[in-house]
């Protein structure tokens, strides 16, 4: 009478005594159905059996909060599961789901339903009904089926009831976040947290809090997720319950060591910026959250070791996963934590957990030792015959396809190729897209390593139609066995671009200019991917242009120039006015592009020597020269640059080719995609502006001494409202934007855009605003922001993210043009060129592409226009 699904968590000899709470709670039900002389004493019972189940951590209700690891999606859980039927179907399946026949048990009670009248019983049966739809991964059936549940105990007032809808609401929230809706979530968590607290009920209140904490960690809320997950702790610290201290002091360790590995990054950037001081700090942050986190996870090591099995065979591989991104990894004690949780893992009954513990610790052992791939390949063996077993298909994809991996690794084309396909079809008899992608993909490099080029296109093309059928979920990086946009996605996008442009160089004419268009239209869904990924908002979309692009270029006679930077090299690929388009190669690698731009960024800063022009020279010679002669020919009067990476952190308009700078010859501007980009024409003539100017001292920022004249001189071009210092609240930025009509909003001010929403804000006088809130401000206009000034803004260099905050904000909140700067420059030494942005806006049939190039030609004409004061000026989207 062994419980398979129990075993491991607690001592072998308190299984029996499980499975005589199980049946107790039978009992006692049966007694509350049939024996209703009784309420107190059936009452009595179930409390008595319930108190025992939260002692033991587990009998029919558990309250466990399983632990995140390495690429494994076990998640949190916490498990309701009740005997219920007035006949002996529920039973059955109660016995069945404890064995590990979930798809038996999910029949038993599909049956039991049509069997009883009695709602609450009912209610009980469907959330059985959605703890085993999870077990087996279909967790759309298991969320419906804790809705039908919930619906149920919110029509009832007494207290039991009340105490289940906290359970059933944590179980359906912890299946959003599973499916990366983890911002679904939050608000049914939230209220979990609420009812358990007024029903007492501090394990549910556990469970809640910790499942809280995951779906803040999956947003990229880490500073939340720590919250939530030490309030989780505390609580089960007081019930003395070492299986959720565990969990949460697993989740705790999980947390800080994402925030130390976005500390390294931040750090990384700030060196490639040259701010010492700031690289300094940021890994002084690193290293505490280093620290700490492997102090939790050694705290969950040593708290999993009463518990035994699964638990403690997680405990050890999040330890091992840890030690091995250390500068240093810790080999030795890697093999050692892999070898005991095997141990571990062998002696534990199959479940869906251990299943995707083994596909955790093969990649472990893999990634320790090349030496290990025969290892790695057992491990996962032993996975796929437990999903096999349980019949758990999404497990089994996952599985099947990290086996076919190691065949591709080892160049075994036909192996690889079985599996992989084998992986593909499990993943769509579960319906799991976020599985499949990666075995589509896999599957395209597997024809590419071939040879098969037409083949691995087509593949590749069938990953990205399964993206954009979950681009939704991609905000949801750090979901485990789910989305990172840099290790799993953009490699996709990337990997069918240049096969796409390779395979151009085999044809001519139309045949070659439809590969190019092909990989122009990838080009854009994955800016859109970086862009929703950036904001981390699963519910980002975009109102893309459905006017025909082609027209517009024709008409407005501008050139669009396509940087797409790959591993080994570079493709530019330039759009003309009369429908041609054309294609350049550059033979240089992403690292190297990447040193030099950030070398041409630095240079550009810097007002104090000449440096930037043999910088400039150079980036133009690789982008620029290779089209020069297609362009006098073409003769464009604009050229709209789409760029890529790195790219994004310079101004085209100041690339020289040793007699002039590029925005001498053309107006310049740039957008994200040109079906992400409004194409009507602005009249900003007669338009009203909305101004706001920040010219006091905010530490850490200086005083902006200029900002009241650059704001009176605005109004005084453009007219509108101005607002300064102490008005300059979000409080009234809202309220003018929300009640006027205001074609031109102009916000004279510091603000910073970084490698996220987390690091991206505008200082108004009495606070720092973020990135969303601002975002949310702008959509409450009811007229349309035909341009958006942000005068004293500064973009991040180290970072190629960093220019998606100033274009998505616009693309986000309806703004048809965002004018801002990508460094900050001394306010006074920018106002010339603002007004003149201004008076020339004023002139009819002026573009703001032309009206930015002629007011930046003026100060080129100065003796001292260096480059640090006109050229960080950008238009980003409409630039007509």
């Amino acid at each position: 009478m062994k419980s398979k699904q129990f075993s491991g968590y607690l001592p072998k000899y308190i299984n029996m005594f499980k499975i005589i709470c199980v049946h107790l709670r039978v009992s006692a039900l049966h007694l509350r159905l049939k024996i209703k002389r009784f309420p107190i004493i059936t009452k009595i019972l179930l409390f008595a059996i319930s108190l025992i189940s939260c002692l033991l951590g587990h009998t029919l209700t558990t309250h466990s909060i399983a632990i995140a690891i390495d690429k494994g999606v076990a998640q949190n859980s916490y498990q309701l599961i009740a005997a219920n039927s007035e006949n002996s179907l529920g039973d059955e399946g109660s016995i069945r789901y404890n064995a590990g026949q979930y798809r038996e048990a999910i029949a038993l009670w599909q049956e039991s339903l049509t069997q009883t009248s009695d709602r609450k019983q009912k209610a009980i049966i469907h959330t059985n009904l959605g703890t085993a739809y999870r077990q087996i991964g279909e967790l759309g059936e298991a969320i419906s089926n804790w809705e039908k549940a919930a619906k149920i105990y919110q029509s009832f007032s007494d207290s039991e009831s009340r105490r289940f809808l906290a359970q059933v609401l944590t179980e359906q929230a912890q299946a959003y976040n599973a499916l990366g809706q983890f911002r679904q979530a939050m608000p049914i968590l939230q209220s979990a947290v609420d009812l358990a607290r007024k029903n007492q009920d501090r394990t549910t209140e556990v469970a809640a809090q910790g499942a809280l904490g995951n779906a803040y960690s999956a947003a990229g809320e880490l500073d939340k997720a720590i919250a939530a997950y030490q309030a989780s702790l505390n609580l089960a610290t007081t019930l003395k319950n070492s299986s959720l201290i565990g969990a949460n002091l697993n989740n705790l360790g999980s947390v800080f060591n994402r925030r130390y590995q976005r500390y390294l990054l931040q750090a990384n950037a700030a060196e490639r910026e040259g701010d010492d001081k700031e690289k300094n700090h940021l890994m002084d942050l690193a290293q505490q959250d280093a620290a700490s986190a492997r102090s939790n996870y050694e705290r969950a090591l040593e708290a999993s070791k009463s518990l035994g099995g699964i638990p403690h065979a997680k405990a050890l591989l999040n330890l091992a996963q840890f030690l091995q991104q250390l500068p240093t990894p810790k080999t030795d004690a890697i093999g050692n934590y892999y070898t005991q949780a095997i141990a571990l893992l062998d002696a534990t009954p199959d479940s869906r957990p251990k299943a995707y513990a083994l596909i955790s610790a093969a990649e472990i052992i893999g990634n320790a030792n090349r030496n290990n791939q025969q290892l790695k390949a057992q491990t996962l063996q032993k996975a796929i015959g437990i999903t096999r077993n349980i019949g758990d298909k999404r497990a089994e994809s996952f599985a099947v396809g990290a086996l076919g991996k190691v065949y591709e690794q080892a160049q075994n084309w036909e192996a690889a190729m079985q599996l992989t396909q084998q992986a593909a079809l499990a993943a769509q008899q579960a319906n799991a897209a976020d599985s499949l992608y990666r075995w589509q993909s896999q599957t395209g490099r597997i024809y590419k390593a071939q040879g098969q080029n037409e083949l691995a296109i087509a593949s590749y093309k069938e990953v990205i139609v399964t993206l954009q059928s979950i681009r939704s979920d991609l905000a949801a990086a750090s979901k485990d066995l789910q989305f990172d946009l840099r290790d799993s996605v953009e490699p996709v996008y990337r990997e069918l671009i240049a096969l796409l442009l390779n395979e151009s160089e085999k044809y001519s004419g139309d045949d070659a200019k439809s590969k190019i268009e092909d990989a122009l239209q990838v080009v854009e869904l994955l800016q859109l991917a970086e862009l929703q990924n950036f904001f981390g908002d699963e519910c980002t979309e975009v109102a893309r242009d459905k006017s025909d692009p082609k027209s517009v270029i024709a008409k407005t006679n501008t050139a669009v120039i396509n940087s797409i930077i790959l591993r080994d090299r570079t493709y530019l690929i330039l759009s003309l006015p009369d429908g041609s388009v054309k294609r350049y190669e550059v033979g240089i690698s992403h690292q190297e592009m990447e040193k030099k731009i950030d070398r041409l960024r630095f240079t550009l800063e810097d007002i104090s020597t000449d440096e930037y022009l043999l910088e400039s020279q150079k980036v133009y010679d690789w982008l620029i020269a290779p089209m020069a002669a297609d362009l006098e020919k073409a003769k464009p009067s604009t050229l709209l640059f789409i760029n890529d990476g790195v790219l994004r952190n310079v101004p085209m308009a100041a690339l020289y080719d040793g007699k002039k700078y590029l925005v001498e010859k053309y107006a310049i501007a740039t957008t994200l995609g040109l079906h992400l980009t409004s194409n009507k024409k602005s009249d900003l003539a007669n338009a009203n502006a909305l101004i706001f100017g920040l010219s006091a001292e905010i530490p850490p920022f200086a005083p902006l001494p200029n900002v009241p004249k650059e704001t009176q001189d605005i109004q005084e071009i453009v007219g509108g409202k101005r607002f300064l210092d102490k008005d300059f609240t979000l409080a009234n930025l809202e309220k003018q934007i929300n009640k006027g009509n205001y074609p031109i909003v102009h916000l004279a001010t510091h603000g910073k855009f970084g490698a996220d929403p987390n690091s991206t804000f505008l200082q108004v006088f009495d606070r720092r605003v973020s990135l969303n809130e601002f975002e949310k401000v702008l959509r409450q206009s009811k007229h349309p922001i035909e341009l958006l000034t942000l005068s004293a803004c500064q973009t991040a260099a180290g970072n190629d993210r960093s220019t998606l905050g100033i274009a998505g904000v616009a693309l986000r909140s309806g703004v048809q043009t965002t004018f801002a700067s990508l460094w900050f420059v001394n306010d006074a030494d920018t106002l010339p060129l603002i007004e003149n942005f201004y008076k020339l806006l004023q002139q009819p049939g002026v573009t703001k592409a032309e009206a930015l190039r002629q007011s930046q030609m003026k100060l080129i004409a100065d003796p001292n226009g260096h480059p640090a004061i006109w050229s960080p000026f950008v238009l980003v989207g409409n630039w007509q």
